[in-house]
């Protein structure tokens, strides 16, 4: 397999890579096998020659193997695994091998098929995002199946991708299940689910899909992908966001394109440091929690000025002429509409970015864990730290620590974490995960 592969993009962990590889054959083989057929048009539905004939016996044989039965192609899919493990980029990858018109190397990585799925361009593939709290059911009504039943432009299917779908309410869930008990004629359908427990998904839409488990990737694998993304970056700036990621292909992303994720991982290890300060340890969770919102509004102020922008263009708001205080009028409820969605989804995102903060500062306590119990590693033996910046933080640590008192400090940052499911506000949240902390390494009882 070569570099340019779109498959080198998918973790070989798990059995992932071969799987779709697998599945990938099956589907091209049917695509021939249909043109052959019906001599006009590739396949009349992917769902239709499910198990017709020996069609992924006969792919592995030209391919000179054998099959899984689990790579069966399939026109509904869903893939989970833990946030960052790369199931949005595994979904696209597979998407391009789809898409891809090389069908005696299907998933090339050259070709204009998949070129253009991996750029997002390509007029037969559409993903679906949402940074708020849910996806509605007016979602898969008005966007997902209508454009799920159209036929292909250019390809032999189209391929649409859910992110984060288990934010479908149950609304949307059913209908997700309709369309996948009725298939499109020529369409397969992804969705990812960020998830170690495929049981967190709609159990029945889950039991409709091929489920593909995507495992956190190694460092290595990490470093990998950046390079192949980034020519410009050294192997040091890779291998640096590769591991204080912890394996999260998004965050390292972050970590080598924006100033400002690596400032805000900073500034929640300082979190840390300041347990042991009982003069400044409030004014720090304090300082962190208001910093939240201004982070979340400097990474959606943009965004969301474009939308309010491009929903008052489709409004006419700002035009004149008759009728135009008429439209004005109406078009009020509309633009309160949009901004409660963004008030919901900057909540979201604060959410979002409070739980990655005490992911950084478990993995802290987990370096003191390691330091502690004498496995770290210091010269290419042992386990590596998730932090090599912050050795010393983590060895101070693990010097006025002992090892339960850490164990209780990670159990503590457990806790807090399952707190952000309710409606407590960031400043009390931290306030609360100081004191526990606080509480852990008997601040001030010494």
């Amino acid at each position: 397999m070569s570099d340019s592969s779109v498959f080198s993009r998918m973790p070989e962990t798990g059995g992932v890579r071969e799987r779709l590889l697998a599945a990938t054959r099956a589907a091209h083989y049917r695509f021939a096998r249909g043109l052959a057929l019906a001599g006009y048009e590739r396949v009349s539905s992917l769902a239709d020659v499910q198990g017709s004939g020996n069609a992924e016996q006969e792919a592995s044989e030209s391919e000179g193997g054998e099959v899984p039965r689990d790579s069966d192609m399939t026109h509904a899919w869903l893939f989970t695994g833990p946030a960052g493990s790369g199931r949005s980029v595994t979904a696209k990858a597979f998407a391009a091998a789809l898409l891809c018109t090389n069908h005696d190397n299907p998933g090339c990585g050259g070709c204009e098929g998949c070129r253009t799925a991996l750029a997002g361009t390509h007029g037969d593939i559409k993903i679906i995002r949402t940074e708020g709290t849910i996806i509605p059911v007016k979602t898969v009504r008005d966007e997902i199946r209508p454009w799920a039943y159209k036929l292909p432009t250019t390809a032999d299917c189209r391929v649409l991708i859910i992110e984060d779908a288990d934010r479908l309410n149950d609304q949307a869930s059913n209908a997700m299940l309709k369309l996948v008990e009725e298939p499109p004629l020529r369409t397969v359908i992804i969705m990812c689910a960020p998830t170690a427990n495929p049981e967190d998904f709609s159990v029945t839409l889950r039991s409709r899909c091929r489920h593909v488990y995507v495992p956190t990737p190694h460092t290595e694998d990490v470093v990998q992908l950046l390079l192949a993304e980034r020519p410009d970056l050294t192997q040091e700036q890779a291998q640096w966001a590769a591991t204080v990621s912890n394996g999260h292909i998004g965050r390292a992303r972050g970590f080598v394109s924006d100033e400002g994720s690596r400032a805000w991982r900073s500034k929640a290890l300082d979190f840390a440091e300041a347990v042991f300060d009982p003069a400044k340890s409030y004014l720090v969770a304090r300082e962190l929690a208001n910093e939240v919102t201004g982070e979340v509004k400097r990474r959606m102020e943009s965004v969301e000025q474009a939308e309010l922008e491009k929903l008052e263009q489709s409004l006419g708001v700002g035009a004149s002429g008759k009728g135009a205080q008429a439209a004005l009028r109406g078009s009020k409820g509309v633009i309160k509409e949009l901004e409660e969605n963004q008030k919901r989804r900057r909540r979201r995102a604060e959410s979002d970015l409070i739980d990655l903060s005490l992911t950084d500062i478990m993995g802290l306590y987990r370096d003191a864990l390691l330091i502690s119990s004498g496995v770290a590693a210091d010269s290419g033996e042992g386990i590596g730290l998730i932090n090599p910046d912050r050795r010393r933080t983590a060895q101070e640590l693990a010097r006025r620590l002992p090892a339960e008192s850490l164990l209780e400090s990670i159990d503590a940052i457990s806790g807090v974490r399952d707190m952000l499911k309710s409606a407590v506000r960031n400043g009390v949240l931290l306030d609360e995960l100081m004191a526990k902390l606080q509480i852990a390494g008997q601040v001030g009882r010494r």
